[in-house]
């Protein structure tokens, strides 16, 4: 219990993602679709950083490996902390939930949308997702310099600010398998009515939070570089955004049952 609470205090900043991804997927599948799907990808993540992390590992990530420099604040559950995997979920949500945005789209609706528009959100989230590690990675190389702490490394070194570009491959696999079992898992728990602007604004609200954070992080840490690189790729994600939205996106007049109208 100790161990627990200490994990409370040390991670507070992943609890609060959490809850709040977890809120917003709430909404749109309820409680307990929610939690399936919260399962599922925490339970995808630690395969797949498992696979990579262990030694001689390389699927889907590369190579790289966790430090137990950590082990006496927080839980871990083997060679892996517990809340590194548990962070997928919510970044999941809000990459999903931004993609759907962009269509008018709120979770609910994108999760039940017509196959052919699925393949289109999941290929805009599934980008989502992976732009954002490319503003987490960077600082969280760097967690010696902050109160992350040292909880990995890549052994060779990596291309972008230290980060392998195999990483970022592992990710869009990781993303896109999240997204996809999402897709396919029951939604007989899901929540019933109508989106709120609340549905709607939730998942971009997490999605920026967690830019923002790991933004001020790399300014705190005078990584002059490694913010303006942030800078450029939202930038460039919200041309890109701009651009799924004019040409990809068909125009949502209306909506029920998840078909649009």
């Amino acid at each position: 219990m100790g161990l627990l609470f200490s994990t409370l205090l040390f991670r507070w900043y992943v609890f609060f993602f959490w809850g709040v991804g977890l809120l917003a997927l709430s909404r749109a599948t309820g409680a307990l679709g929610a939690l399936l799907r919260f399962a599922t990808a925490w339970g995808v993540a630690y395969l797949f950083e498992w696979s990579s992390a262990r030694p001689g590992g390389w699927f889907p990530f590369g190579h790289y490996r966790y430090l137990p420099t950590t082990k006496d604040r927080e839980i871990w559950l083997g060679i892996l902390p517990l809340m590194d995997s548990l962070s997928f979920s919510f970044l999941a949500v809000g990459a999903l939930g931004v993609a759907g945005l962009v269509s008018g789209r709120s979770l609910k609706e994108t999760l039940s949308s017509p196959g052919h528009l699925w393949w289109r959100l999941l290929t805009v989230a599934t980008l989502l997702f992976t732009a954002i590690d490319m503003v987490i990675d960077p600082v969280a190389l760097r967690g010696s310099r902050w109160f992350l702490g040292q909880i990995y490394d890549y052994p060779e070194g990596g291309a972008y600010f230290g980060v392998t570009l195999t990483n970022f491959i592992g990710w869009a696999v990781t993303g896109g398998t999240i997204l996809g079992l999402w897709r396919i898992l029951p939604l007989r728990w899901e929540r019933r009515g109508e989106a709120s602007t609340l549905d709607r604004l939730l998942p971009p609200f997490l999605y920026l939070s967690v830019y923002f954070f790991n933004l001020s992080v790399a300014f705190w840490l005078r990584e002059w570089r490694i913010a303006g690189a942030d800078i450029l790729l939202a930038l460039f994600i919200v041309g890109l955004l701009v651009w799924v939205r004019r040409f990809l996106m068909p125009r949502q007049q209306g909506v029920h049952g998840g078909q649009t109208s």
